[in-house]
């Protein structure tokens, strides 16, 4: 697993399982120091690897850290030579890194694939793979309250693996811009009561 990457606030939000709000505070209150990284043709913050290891072991052993630990930790976590098999010291406390590692490794496979199950429209757009149904779209339902089963309902073609990666992406690439309804063409014409109308025109 290469720990050359570099994570946005929002992808180390999707890695930490941590609302984007929190981390971006965390990258305030330091002593985790971003770096602008150019993203979509704009300056944004980001971390590296080390960076993400660190704000993990923080949020675990968050009850046994003093403010100054944090900041020893930080740098031995900068300085040290990271494996599975190794440990992080500073000051007096040895911190053994090998299930922290693991752990980070895990999740960030996890961010990694998501790049795997979408395809991009020409003008960019993000789609489920093999389908040309916005992943905002989906994710936007979601976000507003469907469930996973609903919305397989109105779209058929979905596998709810489909329909959870849709959250996932969006989650770790937050959509810049006007954002997609948060109901379905069916389900406003259901509640509507013009199910009959829909069915005659065909709609979808």
């Amino acid at each position: 697993m290469s720990h050359l990457s570099r994570y946005t606030a929002a992808e180390a939000a999707f890695v930490l399982r941590e609302p984007v709000r929190a981390v971006r505070k965390a990258l305030d209150a330091g002593p985790v120091r971003p770096f602008l990284l150019q993203r979509a043709g704009a300056a944004v913050r980001a971390i590296d690897w080390r960076d993400l290891l660190y704000l993990y072991a923080v949020r675990a052993l968050r009850e046994e850290l003093t403010p100054k630990a944090r900041m020893d930790l930080y740098e031995a976590v900068r300085q040290t030579p990271i494996d599975r098999d190794g440990e992080v010291r500073f000051g007096r406390l040895r911190v053994s890194v090998a299930d922290l590692v693991d752990e980070v490794d895990r999740r960030t496979a996890d961010l990694a694939a998501l790049a795997d199950r979408v395809d991009f429209r020409s003008d960019g757009e993000p789609l489920l793979k093999g389908t040309a149904i916005e992943v905002y779209r989906i994710a936007a339902l979601l976000a507003a309250g469907m469930a996973v089963d609903d919305v397989a309902l109105d779209y058929p073609s979905l596998s709810p693996d489909a329909i959870k990666t849709a959250r996932s992406y969006a989650q770790a690439y937050p959509k810049a811009g006007r954002p997609y309804p948060g109901t379905t063409v069916k389900r406003a014409l259901r509640g509507a009561g013009l199910d009959a109308l829909d069915e005659a025109f065909g709609g979808g």
